[in-house]
């Protein structure tokens, strides 16, 4: 699933962001729990003493739905046109918010960007309201615990425990254009590449530009795959080539990793939560600092799977992704081949039922071996395949 909802994130191309936040408490610590069952952290929040679902996420702006703008009947007062990760663009307004209540604290006059978060079918699956966004989350201190599944936030960051062993890393903002979203340095083999997002709206892990895999020596192990993975706010992107490779060390901040396999596609580049997931996570824009206090070893060392990758349109599961050279290829497997059945799972009853759960709790990463039946252009047939190891 990680490969075909990777992040929320807009990039705006006609204006700027500019934010009028005021806190109405001080010296507080608070805790909110949050949903983590679709890889990514979905916490409550208020505004106008009504509940509503937000992606927490450091990679965006705070966003409000469209349907909730204008039940509040809030007022655009500019419009930008808003362009995802994937290049898709489209029309969008902002409005300002009074207040939103995150945790008990009141953030005031938020200007928030409002668009449709039920347009695309793995967007709508968060059932989201809106997201808090990074010109809100700058405003306090941040502590993500992955274990507890809980976020708090506070004003003060002696009122966190931050062990010695914690490792730093610092961020950078773009705060005279208006943009808060914390960009961090990767070096990758001791090649560093500046200008990575640290994204929790992001189910991947670590993803860098594939024009700087070309300048990555000493490459272990890599795999080659094509297809539409990336699916972003407005939708998903065109077929692209991607490639996985197990790299000797990867440098972030004081973190230092061996021997882990990182992405390097065409999209914009990115940490999410298969990397984060390990880790307490505390950042903080008045030092900008983050540090990340570990809490398991990440280990993303082995890459299995049945040569493809599967998506969901129109209530089918089709082929999204395909590995080279793997045995689905060599069997013919190709994108766009709907998926009828698997073994003795029946996919069009499954997606009826709940084809939100398919997609990110696909049964098919659970089975080592499979008779599959594909459909293609009306045509059915029947393949054997097994799981491949293909980067160990």
């Amino acid at each position: 699933m990680n490969k075909l909802l990777t992040s929320l994130a807009l990039i705006f191309v006609l204006s700027s962001f500019t934010t009028r936040t005021e806190l109405l408490e001080t010296n507080y610590i608070k805790e909110i729990p949050f949903n983590f069952d679709y890889g990514v952290p979905i916490i409550k929040a208020l505004i106008n003493d009504i509940e509503y679902n937000f992606l927490f996420d450091t990679g965006m702006p705070t966003v409000l739905s469209e349907s909730i703008s204008n039940e509040l009947n809030l007022k655009s007062i500019r419009d930008i046109m808003g362009m995802d990760v994937n290049g898709n663009k489209k029309q969008e307004s902002y409005v300002i918010v009074n207040e939103i209540i995150v945790g008990g604290i009141s953030f005031k006059k938020i200007e928030t960007l409002t668009t449709d978060l039920s347009a695309g079918f793995e967007i709508g699956c968060l059932n989201l309201d809106g997201v808090i966004g990074n010109n809100l989350i700058k405003n306090a201190i941040w502590e993500i615990d992955y274990e507890k599944k809980v976020i708090r936030l506070t004003d003060n960051i002696d009122n966190f425990q931050i062990p010695e062993s914690a490792d730093i890393i610092k961020f950078k903002t773009n705060e005279k254009k208006g943009y808060y979203s914390p960009n961090i340095n990767v070096k990758v083999n001791k090649k560093k590449r500046k200008g990575v997002k640290f994204d929790t709206g992001s189910t991947g892990g670590i993803k860098l530009p594939l024009d700087f895999y070309s300048n990555v020596l000493d490459i272990n192990k890599s795999v080659e795959y094509y297809g539409k993975a990336s699916t972003a706010i407005y939708g998903k992107g065109q077929n692209k080539k991607y490639v996985d490779s197990k790299v000797n060390s990867i440098e972030i901040g004081d973190l230092q990793l061996q021997n882990q396999i990182v992405t390097f596609d065409e999209n914009f580049p990115t940490i999410g939560n298969k990397f984060f997931k390990n880790f307490k996570i505390i950042i903080s824009y008045d030092e900008n600092n983050i540090y990340m206090i570990k809490q398991k070893e990440y280990s993303n060392t082995v890459l299995e799977n049945f040569g493809f990758q599967t998506g969901i349109i129109d209530q089918k599961a089709f082929v999204a992704l395909v590995y080279k050279n793997s045995n689905a290829e060599k069997k013919g497997v190709q994108l766009g081949d709907e998926i009828v059945s698997v073994n003795d799972l029946n996919f069009s009853e499954l997606i009826s039922k709940d084809a939100c759960n398919i997609l990110f709790n696909n049964p098919i990463k659970e089975m080592d071996s499979m008779n599959i039946l594909f459909s293609r252009n009306g045509n059915k047939q029947s393949l054997q395949l097994e799981k491949e190891t293909l980067i160990n």
